[in-house]
């Protein structure tokens, strides 16, 4: 089957940015957040492994040349590795420790895994070093949670979720079964010490950093949601059936995910994206991701079709001096990545 045109438009912005020779790191016209904060809050590497998984699909598909896909994919991981985007000051094949830097090497091991799935094995003893490393970080804390940065204390379930689903990818592509026992001990800790008691919905961060930390939180979920579906499929679904009872509303004929629930007042973040009137941005793009991981169609239809209206609002006012960077919420690359994704899904083994 064909890219839909929307799928087009998405895969032609990635592909041009890809083919762009002299790349010197992600600018302001790529991420919509470097507006703001000049170093992307490692939203550069995020769409980066969103990039990685949706090219993926597209091979899995064969909805592009393979040969074309296969060098975009290359240039996912050159990307990824660039000194620019890696927050190591040389060649990580040459870094002794690799840190904690957990959150950059959750993105870069699922690139990885994307590159065996499609191209070859070349990377596989860096896959398999980073994969022990995100493991054994996992394992040495009772929370079962890998630190994610040097400079900060927070642990986001979401990320442990993608730290998994990275290992998750490497056990398939090699048969191996580095996962699963990190998977089993996660998912108590999550469900018994790490759950929103009048909801059931899993927390979003189990350090107690921040005062949204107890709360279950729509960017959070839906992230963690689509990474769970892999190794975790029934606790996914459990988590997405409370997420759509608890969160998911409709706003003027337009059906969305909340970023917080009715009754905690939370305030936008550059994970979150605005907010409006309690609808989450990045909660509901990042809920159709979700979707189609889980395997529901119906909900990634209708939040489509309201996604698609807005973004057709958003590209007629795109030429518009002083609005212009409105547009580009819903069109920078990760955001393009992401409807990529999730509109291509395709099981992968």
């Amino acid at each position: 089957m064909p890219l839909t045109k929307y799928s087009e438009k998405n895969y032609s912005r990635i592909k041009k940015f890809l083919l762009q020779k002299d790349f010197e790191g992600f600018t302001k016209k790529d991420l919509f957040i470097m507006q703001f904060i000049k170093k992307g809050w490692g939203q550069d590497i995020a769409a980066l492994s969103n990039m990685a998984e949706a090219l993926t699909n597209i091979a899995i598909n064969e909805q592009k040349p393979l040969d074309e896909v296969r060098d975009l994919i290359i240039q996912v991981l050159e990307r990824a590795l660039h000194p620019s985007v890696s927050p190591y000051k040389s060649d990580i094949a040459k870094v002794s420790s690799l840190g904690q830097y957990g959150y950059y090497l959750e993105h870069l091991n699922i690139i990885l895994g994307c590159y065996q799935r499609v191209i070859s094995n070349e990377f596989v003893d860096l896959n398999r070093r980073i994969s022990q490393h995100l493991l054994d970080s996992s394992m040495k804390y009772s929370n079962f949670h890998a630190p994610l940065l040097p400079n900060s204390k927070m642990k986001w379930s979401a990320d442990q979720a993608a730290i998994i689903y990275s290992l998750w990818l490497f056990d398939k592509n090699n048969q191996t079964s580095l996962h699963n026992e990190l998977a089993e001990n996660w998912l108590r800790y999550m469900k018994t010490k790490g759950t929103h008691k009048s909801t059931g919905l899993f927390i979003t961060e189990v350090q107690n950093i921040k005062r949204f930390s107890k709360q279950p939180r729509g960017c959070a979920l839906s992230y963690l949601i689509h990474y769970m579906s892999r190794f975790e499929p029934i606790a996914a679904k459990e988590q997405w059936a409370l997420y759509q009872k608890h969160m998911y509303i409709k706003k003027l004929g337009f059906n969305c995910f909340r970023e917080f629930l009715p009754s905690y007042k939370g305030k936008w973040s550059p994970d979150s994206g605005p907010i409006i009137a309690g609808v989450g941005i990045a909660a509901t793009g990042l809920g159709m991701n979700a979707a189609t991981s889980i395997g529901d169609i119906k909900l990634y239809s209708s939040i489509n079709k309201g996604a698609r209206i807005i973004l057709s609002l958003l590209s007629l006012i795109s030429w518009i001096p002083g609005l212009n960077i409105v547009s580009k919420i819903a069109t920078d690359l990760l955001a393009s990545a992401i409807f990529l994704n999730a509109e291509t899904k395709v099981e992968w083994y």
